[in-house]
């Protein structure tokens, strides 16, 4: 059963470009029209991050969520972050910590090749770059004093800002007097100690096993190897009662005409390699005192091999069904109109599509530009996207077997 305390364990993280903050009259007061005006300045600053951190996220496999970026002008803001213009996101990492510290690595890459930057990073425990080294209350610091600058980690001091500065004002500070304050030795011994292993590690954290699955899994991990970890999830936390029913008999990827006497469905399982983090393994192994689904082709244990692959395959295939399942209820439950449509038609709004009409070429060509960068970036509800994709390309993936 799945640690519920552990899916509380999520890491956030908000990202402010010093030249917007100057465009900014009262940033503690910010106008829809300065929200407007600075709304390309975010963009451009999200491809950049992209670009950046895409060599290092590609073949990353997350625990739970990936790491996201929402700019603050299409998206209600964190209420913490006082609706100031930024890039903002949240990842659940669950007890899987290297996501959380693989995010602090990305960050600090971040702030290095984009210096005019300040970067504010806490988990559900809150200043976690802290935690280890000294408590914040002895420190007296103060709340939304620690950022990341330059590839370090930043305190505004008790002696330059008051304890009760704003997060508005703490930016303020590091952007018009450009003073920044190195965190103790400490805290960058001890932050340095948990990132220095990237991008290395990323290697290391990857484990490659043998399945058996049915033939609509294969093709379904061959084009979209990332959601493997959303099979984990959906196997690891099978606490919902309904959904254990509709998963049992494997409608959806384990289809034969044939069953046996015995109710076991024949249906040829094809044997693949399949990439997961270390952890994922150990989840998906530990899990002991499941009983397998009658319906499902289980060979043998004097066939050690085949026995150890089909089952771990068969643990897989029933996570896949667990998500497909949920994302056919959550899908029922869907309605008015999609994000995308709103995210164009703001886009429009501002002038994005240069008054073409639809049918155009040229139209077409940056339809499909906001497209990508809309996917990319994640605008909306990371589940509600990943449920949404995951049935669009498995239902695709039946359509061709």
């Amino acid at each position: 059963m799945p640690d519920l305390h552990s899916q509380k364990k999520t890491v956030f993280y908000a990202i402010f470009e010093d030249d917007i903050l100057k465009k900014l009259k009262d940033p503690e007061i910010v106008t829809k029209t300065e929200y407007e005006q600075v709304s390309s300045s975010l963009f451009s600053l999200h491809v950049k991050i992209l670009d950046i951190i895409s060599p290092y996220v590609t073949d990353y496999i997350w625990q739970h969520e990936p790491f996201t970026l929402n700019p603050s002008t299409t998206v209600a803001p964190n209420p913490k972050l006082k609706k100031i213009p930024c890039l903002h996101g949240s990842t659940r990492f669950g007890t899987h910590y290297d996501d959380e510290w693989f995010i602090v690595f990305l960050l600090m890459e971040i702030s290095k090749k984009i210096p005019n930057v300040s970067i504010r990073v806490w988990d559900s425990y809150g200043e976690f770059l802290l935690l280890g080294y000294i408590s914040l209350k002895l420190y007296k610091i103060g709340k939304n004093r620690v950022f990341i600058r330059g590839g370090e980690v930043i305190l505004v001091h008790k002696d330059s800002m008051p304890l009760d500065a704003t997060l508005v004002a703490n930016l303020a500070f590091l952007t018009f007097y450009e003073i920044e304050e190195p965190a103790p030795y400490g805290v960058k011994l001890a932050v340095e100690g948990k990132i220095s292993a990237y991008p290395e590690k990323l290697k290391s954290n990857v484990h490659q096993i043998r399945v058996r699955v049915p033939v609509s899994i294969a093709q379904l991990l061959k084009h979209e190897p990332c959601l493997i970890s959303l099979a984990v999830e959906g196997f690891c936390n099978r606490n919902d009662v309904e959904l254990r029913k509709l998963s049992e008999n494997m409608d959806t990827f384990l289809k034969s005409s044939e069953v046996s006497d015995e109710g076991v469905k024949k249906q040829e399982l094809v044997r693949i390699s399949v990439r997961m983090s270390r952890a994922m393994y150990v989840k998906l192994v530990d899990q002991e005192n499941f009983k397998a689904p009658k319906c499902y082709p289980i060979p043998p244990k004097t066939d050690s091999s085949a026995y150890v692959e089909t089952v771990l395959g068969m643990k897989l295939t029933y996570g896949f069904e667990m998500m497909y399942q949920k994302s056919i209820r959550k899908g029922k439950g869907e309605k008015g109109i999609t994000t995308l449509e709103a995210f164009k038609k703001s886009l429009k709004k501002k002038g994005y599509f240069k008054g073409l009409p639809s049918q155009a070429a040229k139209y077409r060509v940056l339809e499909q530009k906001a497209q990508g960068y809309f996917a990319k970036s994640s605008l909306f509800s990371r589940e509600r996207y990943i449920l949404f994709t995951f049935l669009c390309k498995t239902c695709y993936l039946l359509f061709l077997a």
